[in-house]
Parts: C-alpha cells; structure tokens; sequence
C-alpha cells in the first residue's frame, strides 16, 4: 500500500501546499512508522482545534494513493467540514458525500459517509461499495467507533480483519471516553497523541482564564446513565428560573459583550436560557440537532458575522463546529464526562487575531454523590478550586513549580492559590508512601502521580513511566520512548521491573522496597539534594525516606501530562 521513498517525496509537496505544523508532519511520519511496524489499527489523538482534519485530508497525497479512501463520521457539520478540508488541500480531488438523499459518484477518490447511512443493519448503501477499493479508512472522532453502525461498517471493509495491507486511522480530541470503554475493541495501538496543555503551552491552542459559579441546586438524586447523568433528569432539575438566571448574570458580570457559547442540556433548555438572555437585552438564539439545517445554518453564520452575541445550544456542537472567534464558553450543562467537557471547551479554543484567551465560566451545582467535571478536575484538581480568572496554564505551572518544592503536598485538598500558599506555611514536609498498587505488584519504588501514572528513577539514565491510555492499555516509556504495552497494570509493573533490572541492574539494585539501608539515617548528601530543591527535610528521616522524597520531587518535575 505504502511506498516508503514516494511518501517522502510527495510529503514535501503536500506540507508545502497546506503549510502543515510541525506536529501535523510529525503526525503523518508516525502513521507510515507504524504501518511499516505492522498496526493496521491505529489511533490518533489530537485536541479540538489543532487541525486533525487538515491531517487526514492531507493523506492521500502523503500516501500517494492510487485506491480509494473512505472517512466516517456520524454528523453532517463533520462530513462537510471534511469534504472542504480535502478541497482546500487538494483542488483537484473527487470528493463524494454519502449520506440521506446524497450520494457520492462511483469514480470518487474520496468518499466521506455518514455512519448512519452505511451503518444501518443489512444497509443496501453500503453493500453498493467494493470493500476491495478502499485501503484507507478513517474514523472522525473515533471515540464512537465501538457503536454498532461503525463496526458493521468497518468489518465490511474487512479492516477489523488481519492480516491485510489497509490501514483504519481513527481520529479523536478526547484520550477518554465517558463510560470507561476501551477503544482497544477496534484500535490496537496510539501511534501519535499531544495534549491539550502541551498545545496551549505551544501556543497551537489559546490559553484559558478560568471562574466558578456556584448555584444552589443539588444534583445528587440523579441517575447515572453510560457514565453521565441522565438527560431528562438532569435538564428537568437544571431548567429552572433562578439557575437560568445566573447564567446571564455571569455573562453580564465576567465577559460582557463577549462572543459566548453556552452548553445546555435539552432542546427546551437551551430554548429557555436563550430567551433569559434576549430579556436582559443580549442578542442570542439557541441551536439544536434537529433542528432545520438551513435556520441553524442562519443563525451559526449571524453569530460568527457578530449579528449575535451568544448561541445557547445543546448537544449539536461539542463536535464538528468551527469558530475561532468565540470568546467565552458557558457551562450550564453538568456533566461527569471528561471527553464531554473537553469537547465543549474546545469549540472556543482557537486562536483568533486579537483573542488574547478564552473565558470557561463554570456553573457548579452541589452534589453528594457525584463526581462533577469542572474545568479545576481537567488538570487533577478538586472540582471546587477557584482559578478566580486567572490563566489557567500560567496557575498550572505556579502549582507544579510548588509541587516540586513541597513534594509531600496533595494538591488536590486546596480550593485556591491563597489557601495553597497558607497550607505551604504550616506544613510538615513528609515523604510520601508508596502506593498500594506499587507495594503488591512491584519490588521496586516506583512514585504515583497525581495524574494516576507510576514514576521509576533511573537516574542518570531517566525515567521509567508506567500510563494508561484510551486503549485501556497501560504503557511503558524509557524517558519518554515507548517501551511496550500491557493489558493489566500487574503484568505492566512486573515486565516494567525486570526490564529495569535486565537494562540498568545498578541503578535498580539502589531502588529495592525492602533493602536494610532503606532505615538508617538520611545522609549528608540526601539532605543537601533535598534543600536544594527546596525542600527542608524533618529530623529523623531515614535514608529510604529521603529517597522517596527526592524521586517524588523528581518525578513531579519531569511530569509533564496531565488529564488536561
């Protein structure tokens, strides 16, 4: 399928035509790296806003493909925004869409289907396709691909079958999905993931400032259905007048004036809080899935002219919608779901010329029996710390600067920088225990991170790093370098160790959990390392203490993902 010395030359041309980001390149070498290694499966993770799209519309030309590609997705804004993204890459290409009363030309190069049409039990539609034709398939936010309609699609295809030559791309922003299901069912591997923290820091992504709005409704009674709560449910106890209220409120206080989109629960509620804001004076209209495409066409194109100043929507465009101009994103939707809310606020973060940030504003209701999703949890902190508008990258880096500092901090019992910085005052530095899973599946003192990832310091030689992935998978990296990958995280810590001891035997033979020096007293050189980083050790530490201590300060220095 792939010809190694064609790609490169045909790469050149394409980068140089769409002006592809380096990431996007780099993208694109990982996909031929991993196909030459054998995945036939592979999975891409990439933020909303970062252009993964502009990705796989450039393939046909990095693969110089002489069969013909097919892309899935599973709304029309998606199948649209995929047909002009190949136009705009390449102008001569026959693109086809295939969905409803559409259907795409026989000779199409290219075609781009809706899931629904061709996913549908014993769908003559797709049965009017040679799976022979189509090397190439790719997934559009791949987090769908275990519903029913894709697999049906994707074994027609025959690429959920192996051995073959084609190749299934999925393509997703979110490396979690909201009822915990591994896509390992369709994918096998990721073959290239940046983070939505490491694209703002990039400057690909725009920063976000952050505020809280706390109402005084309590969500604990609600059900939970497929890992978040239950629609009708929700949008019952959520549309209520006063809650309605707040959120106009908090637009008028905080981004006045501001381009906003709100999330909303229901079509009824998003239709309610639209109207709260047209009494307060503001230009707004809501939008919905079924809603007629031509009036939502109206009113997406009023908004993104500034005829508008919020669209309250609900359900329709967390996925697949384009608009860098906007300025604030509204959460009036709860949610438990971190892909859910990823994909809200990434519809507000891209760059636009003299958008300095995107303002997240939070409606936080009580509950007892939930855990809520709120923009402090996407970076490992408790769902009620106050950013108070400051930028949350910037106050990101403020907090692991004092992680590394003060290493026996949890991080996630402060509500606020202030009370951070008073809890800093009086604490007692300690070092941390090792975690349970570490204790029963390792002999080795492996550090647990915030972001739930085991951290082994190899010194000089770096890191050993234990993740788990999309793929329920968990993975081993030599700092940085993918070493293998595991099911179970117990087989993941006994492979991870013996690789350790067979690579590196004397830096492993100093990190033993029960070696007899590990209580004696801290030493000279122990004491030094740890004043300078910052840390005053207590009287009394022993050495194994001490090395916990220096490996955690380490380990959260070079940490650098997050579940943001």
């Amino acid at each position: 399928m792939i010809r190694h010395k064609e790609v490169c030359r045909e790469h050149r041309a394409c980068a140089d035509m769409v002006k592809l980001r380096d990431y996007q390149a780099a993208c694109h070498r990982a996909i031929l790296d991993s196909y030459k290694d054998g995945i036939r499966r592979a999975l891409v993770v990439l933020p909303t806003g970062t252009g993964k799209t502009i990705v796989f519309a450039s393939l046909p030309q990095f693969f110089r493909m002489k069969n013909r590609m097919l892309v899935l997705a599973h709304r029309e804004e998606l199948l649209e925004q995929a047909r002009d993204k190949f136009g705009r890459v390449d102008p001569t290409l026959s693109i086809g869409i295939e969905q409803a009363s559409r259907r795409a030309d026989p000779d199409a190069k290219v075609v781009v289907a809706s899931v629904q049409t061709l996913g549908r039990s014993n769908s003559p539609r797709l049965k009017a396709f040679n799976p022979d034709d189509f090397k190439l398939i790719v997934v559009d936010e791949a987090h769908h691909a275990i519903a029913a309609g894709y697999r049906r699609v994707l074994d027609y295809f025959g690429v959920l079958r192996g051995p073959t030559d084609k190749l299934l791309l999925g393509f997703t922003a979110t490396p979690v999905r909201g009822d915990k299901q591994g896509l390992d069912q369709v994918f096998e591997k990721i073959v290239f993931s940046r983070s939505m923290g490491e694209m703002i820091q990039a400057k690909w992504l725009c920063p976000i400032r952050g505020f809280r709005v706390l109402t005084d409704l309590d969500l604990s009674q609600i059900r939970t259905c497929l890992g978040d709560f239950a629609v009708d449910e929700l949008a019952h106890l959520v549309n209520e007048a006063s809650r309605n209220r707040q959120i106009v409120r908090a637009y008028e206080r905080l981004v006045p004036g501001q381009k906003a989109l709100v999330f909303c629960v229901n079509v009824a509620h998003s239709q309610e809080v639209a109207t709260e804001f047209r009494r307060g004076g503001i230009r707004a209209a809501p939008v919905w899935g079924e809603m007629p495409p031509e009036e939502r066409t109206k009113m997406l194109a009023e908004f993104r002219s500034g005829a508008l100043s919020v669209i309250v929507n609900c359900n329709v465009l967390s996925e697949g919608y384009d608009d860098p101009t906007i300025a604030a994103i509204l959460m009036a939707r709860p949610t438990q779901s971190p892909l859910l809310y990823a994909q809200m606020i990434g519809r507000g973060m891209r760059p636009a010329a003299g958008k300095a940030h995107l303002t997240v504003i939070d409606l936080v209701d009580n509950t007892r029996r939930h855990e809520l999703i709120t923009l402090p949890t996407m970076f490992g902190l408790r769902k009620d710390f106050d950013f108070k508008g400051e930028d949350v990258q910037q106050m990101r880096l403020k907090l692991q600067s004092l992680a590394r500092q003060y290493p026996g901090l949890d991080l996630t019992r402060v509500q606020s920088m202030r009370e951070l910085l008073l809890l800093i005052e009086r604490v007692k530095i300690v070092a941390p225990e090792l975690a349970d899973e570490v204790r029963a599946y390792s002999k080795l003192c492996w550090i647990k991170m915030p972001d739930e990832s085991f951290w082994l310091d190899l010194g000089d030689s770096g890191w050993l790093t234990l993740r788990q992935n999309i793929l329920d998978q968990w993975e081993v990296f030599l700092s940085g370098h993918e070493v293998s990958s595991y099911k179970d995280l117990k087989r993941a810590f006994r492979d991870a160790d013996r690789f350790a001891e067979d690579k590196f035997p004397d830096q492993v033979k100093l990190l033993g959990q029960n070696l007899h020096w590990r209580d004696d007293p801290a030493s000279e050189k122990q004491v030094g390392m740890l004043r300078g980083m910052g840390i005053q050790p207590e009287v009394g530490l022993t050495k194994g203490e001490a090395a916990v201590l220096i490996s955690s300060a380490k380990a959260r220095r070079g940490a650098r993902g997050s579940r943001f």
